[in-house]
């Protein structure tokens, strides 16, 4: 065995040292000196020169793979050729060093892929083999931390889930619903600034879902009331997301109300000079309203616009009358807009100037009139939103009557809108029918829905609380429940 180790390390030594002595023998033609592996002493004629090389090797038969030349005679081992005929075999040498790298990798790859497996990375031999597809090897990697999130969260495993994301999102800063999917846990887990720097990434990495993720974002910063980051997020979108240019602008102009900016409406309107003019009509009557100039904005509030591009337009001039104690010209702008207003949003509206007025008989009458409407996600929302502001027992009982009956079946996309008519139903006095609806939130979700009831408490106390934007983005709420509730109590702009 110690004999055959020896030779076996020999072998390799062999193919380079002898094949180079032999070689530089060769290229040395009339100069070279004598034989570098037949002995010296002998007459370096076939058959009569013995072999220098294979002294030292246990079993002299085993050089034959490095040089073929050597051959067993009755006198021994001997050279078969004459000195001036010894060369080397390159050819076989190479062979021997590519069969054994072959070998080498493919018990290496082998070995490799079996642990791979054993770790439990979704890929094939092939793509550990192929070089060219050790890139399909990254992919795997992603899917197998994308897998373990996933466990994770089914676990309710947070803090693996976050780990295994942010391993998928570096390993592919495009996988798209990895990036939300974390940012969601950033967001619940308090991590408001880390779950910004994943959307604002998000929104540059992956530009296709660049819309989505905007929305996304600001239904977030919403919840949070973060509204400096609102502004500027709005203001971009506005120009970006036409389709949606009426919710940015309500965004917007909300933020700043909230914050009492009117220098940065000021600065959207200088910086975005091709805004539709509905949009820069809209915003300069907000700032001047801000700035507290409501005898100049209130010409423009009332005007009746004959083509009006957007149904916000209407809307927001009715809505900013009410809340600056125009009713009567807020019911006269509604009855000249007319069909023009959308009919569901007139009786919120019509609503909300009976409230001012002080019109308790007409309430009820008018909030009948939302029964000759389908209760549509859309509805059930601006209903809930009218609720949570205007809490009523009789009217809030009439729609949870509905909402149990004909309101939106309990699935993933749903829950927002059964949490809001459990708001209403805490707020307007109707505990059991809270806790129905609580209960069925519970069991779809395999929770005991405890954001949700911390936030009811949060709202049944009088006037605004520092805790509301810490428990708010934890209770997934329509976005129109969202705005009604930063809104309780009334800014002090609009009394």
């Amino acid at each position: 065995m110690t004999g055959w180790i020896g030779d076996f390390f020999r072998f390799w030594w062999a193919l380079l040292y002898w094949n180079l002595r032999k070689t530089w023998f060769h290229l040395r033609g009339a100069e070279r000196d004598t034989c570098p592996c037949q002995n010296f002493s002998d007459s370096g004629h076939a058959f009569d020169s013995r072999c220098e090389a294979v002294v030292h090797w246990h079993k002299p038969a085993r050089f034959r793979r490095v040089c073929p030349l050597l051959t067993e005679t009755p006198e021994g081992w001997r050279c078969s050729v004459d000195a001036e005929r010894v060369r080397p075999f390159w050819g076989r040498a190479g062979l021997y060093f590519a069969g054994t790298v072959l070998a080498l990798y493919l018990v290496g790859t082998a070995g490799a892929f079996v642990v791979l497996r054993a770790a439990g990375y979704e890929s094939s031999y092939l793509s550990v083999l192929w070089p060219p597809r050790w890139k399909e090897f990254r992919h795997a990697q992603e899917q197998l931390y994308a897998t373990r999130a996933q466990k994770a969260l089914e676990t309710g495993n947070y803090q693996e889930a976050i780990l295994s994301l942010e391993i998928v999102c570096r390993l592919n800063p495009r996988n798209y619903a990895a990036g939300l999917a974390l940012a969601g846990l950033a967001q619940v887990s308090a991590q408001a600034n880390v779950a910004d720097h994943i959307y604002e990434r998000l929104m540059r990495d992956v530009p296709e879902n660049r819309l989505q993720t905007a929305q996304i974002w600001f239904r977030h910063l919403l919840a949070r009331a973060a509204y400096d980051r609102i502004k500027p997020l709005a203001a971009v979108m506005l120009q970006e997301d036409p389709a949606q240019r009426a919710a940015w602008l309500n965004g917007l102009l909300f933020s700043a109300r909230q914050t009492k900016d009117a220098a940065f409406l000021g600065a959207v309107l200088q910086g975005s000079p091709h805004l539709p003019d509905w949009c820069s009509e809209l915003i300069g009557i907000e700032q001047l309203l801000l700035q507290g100039h409501l005898e100049r904005a209130l010409p423009r509030l009332a005007r009746v616009h004959a083509r009006s591009e957007s149904p916000y337009l209407p809307y927001y001039q009715i809505d900013r009358l009410i809340r600056h104690d125009r009713a009567d010209r807020a019911n006269e702008l509604l009855e000249r807009y007319g069909s023009r207003v959308a009919p569901d949003e007139a009786v919120f509206l019509r609503l909300r100037i009976f409230h001012a007025k002080g019109w308790t008989a007409l309430l009820d009458p008018e909030f009948e009139n939302l029964r000759q409407f389908p209760l549509t996600p859309r509805l059930t929302a601006q209903t809930s939103a009218y609720l949570i502001s205007h809490p009523d027992p009789s009217r809030a009982r009439a729609f949870l009557d509905r909402f149990v009956q004909h309101g939106p079946g309990l699935n993933a996309d749903s829950v927002p809108y059964h949490q809001a008519a459990y708001l209403v139903a805490t707020l307007s006095g109707h505990p059991e029918r809270a806790e129905a609806i609580a209960a069925g939130i519970m069991k779809f979700t395999a929770s005991d829905a405890r954001g949700l009831r911390g936030l009811t408490e949060l709202l049944k106390l009088k006037g605004s609380d520092p805790r509301l934007p810490r428990i708010l983005p934890l209770v997934p709420l329509p976005t129109e429940v969202v705005y009604a509730i930063l809104e309780r109590p009334p800014p002090a702009a609009a009394r």
